[in-house]
C-alpha cells in the first residue's frame, strides 16, 4: 500500500478534540494514512522526511503557518455573494435572482417579483442577520439614500448591497442549515423563528421594520431531510475546492421549491466546536450530540478524508 500524508488544519484550541477524534477515525480506515493535524496559529513544520510522501493539505483558513512542501491544498476563503450565485447558476441550482443594488435602478417584476429584500454584501454583517430588509419591489425601485433611515446600514456599508427575490418560508421565517466537508453533508438543521414575518398586506412601514430572517429567536430542529441532503451534494460538489461549507436554503411557501441563499465558505461554520456557537452549545447541550448523531457526521468525515486523499495526494 502506498503510505500518504493527510495535513488538517483547523482554526484553534476549541477544535482541537473534534479533529483529534477525527483523525483516529481516518487511521482506523487507513493505517497507511499519517495525519498531522495542527492549528492555523500554530509555528509547528513537518519533518523534511514527511514530504517524501503523497500529501495533502486540508485547511479551514485561507492563511496558516505550515509551509506546504508538495501536494494539493483545500483551504477555505471567502467567496463574495454574487460570485457565489454566478456559481450556483452555473451548476444550475435554483437560487433567488440575486444583483447589486443602487438607489433608483430599475426592477424587474417578472425576475424578483411583489417583494425582494436588501441585504449587505459584507458577509459579516448578514451573518448575524444585520441590515436585512423586507420591501414592495416598487417602492423600493423609487427610493433615493435620502428615503433610508439615516442610521440605516445601507449609508454605513462601504461594500454595498445586493437586492434579491423574497423566498416566503411561512408565518414563521425559516431555512435549513447545511454543513459539508470535503464534499459530503454532515448534518442539516432547521432553523425556525419564534417571531412572526409581517403580513403582505400590512403597511410598507411594518413590512420594512418586521422580521423577515430566522437569525434571532429561533428553535433548532434536526431531522431527515433527503431532498435537502442531496441539494447539499450539489452545493458541494459546485464548490469542490473548498472543504467546508454551511450552505443555506430556503423552502418557498407556496412551492416547497428548494432554493440555495448563500454558501460560508470562510470556514467558520464548524459549529460543533466553534466559538461563534459556544453560547448556543450551552443552552442546548444535547444539540451537538443531535448533530453529530443526525447522519454519523465525523465518520462520514473521516471517510470523505481518506477517499480525498486516495484520490487527490500527490
Amino acid at each position: 500500500m502506498t503510505r500518504r500524508n493527510l495535513i488538517l488544519i483547523h482554526r484553534g484550541p476549541e477544535y482541537e478534540q473534534d479533529f483529534k477524534e477525527i483523525s483516529e477515525k481516518v487511521f482506523a480506515i487507513d493505517s497507511d494514512i499519517t495525519v498531522y493535524s495542527l492549528a492555523t496559529g500554530s509555528t509547528d513544520q513537518l519533518p523534511v522526511a514527511a514530504w517524501r510522501r503523497p500529501t495533502l493539505t486540508v485547511a479551514l483558513s485561507s492563511a496558516f503557518n505550515l509551509e506546504v512542501r508538495r501536494g494539493p491544498v483545500l483551504k477555505n476563503r471567502q467567496i463574495d455573494k454574487l460570485a457565489q450565485h454566478k456559481i450556483f447558476q452555473q451548476a444550475g441550482l435554483s437560487t433567488p435572482p440575486t444583483m447589486a443594488y443602487r438607489c433608483g435602478m430599475t426592477l424587474d417584476p417578472i425576475l424578483l417579483g411583489r417583494f425582494v429584500l436588501i441585504k449587505p454584501m459584507d458577509l459579516k454583517l448578514t451573518s448575524k442577520g444585520d441590515g436585512i430588509h423586507l420591501f414592495r419591489r416598487e417602492r423600493l425601485q423609487g427610493m433615493g439614500p435620502a428615503d433610508f433611515d439615516a442610521k440605516h446600514k445601507i449609508h454605513q456599508d462601504r461594500k454595498g448591497y445586493l437586492v434579491s427575490r423574497f423566498i416566503y418560508t411561512g408565518k414563521y421565517p425559516s431555512y435549513y442549515r447545511i454543513l459539508t466537508f470535503c464534499g459530503q453533508v454532515l448534518y442539516i438543521m432547521k432553523h425556525l423563528c419564534t417571531v412572526p414575518t409581517p403580513d403582505l398586506d400590512d403597511a410598507d412601514h411594518v413590512i420594512e421594520r418586521g422580521n423577515v430572517t430566522a437569525k434571532f429567536n429561533k428553535n433548532f430542529f434536526l431531522e431527515q431531510y433527503p431532498e435537502h441532503f442531496a441539494l447539499g451534494q450539489r452545493v458541494a460538489e459546485a464548490m469542490s475546492d473548498i472543504p467546508l461549507l454551511g450552505i443555506d436554503v430556503a423552502v418557498e411557501e407556496s412551492t416547497g421549491t428548494l432554493f440555495v441563499l448563500e454558501a460560508n465558505p470562510g470556514g467558520n461554520t464548524w459549529h460543533f466546536s466553534s466559538p461563534s456557537s459556544k453560547e448556543r452549545r450551552e443552552q442546548l447541550p444535547d444539540l451537538v450530540p443531535r448533530m453529530k448523531a443526525q447522519y454519523g457526521a465525523f465518520d462520514i468525515a473521516a471517510k470523505a478524508l481518506v477517499q480525498k486523499t486516495h484520490l487527490l495526494a500527490a
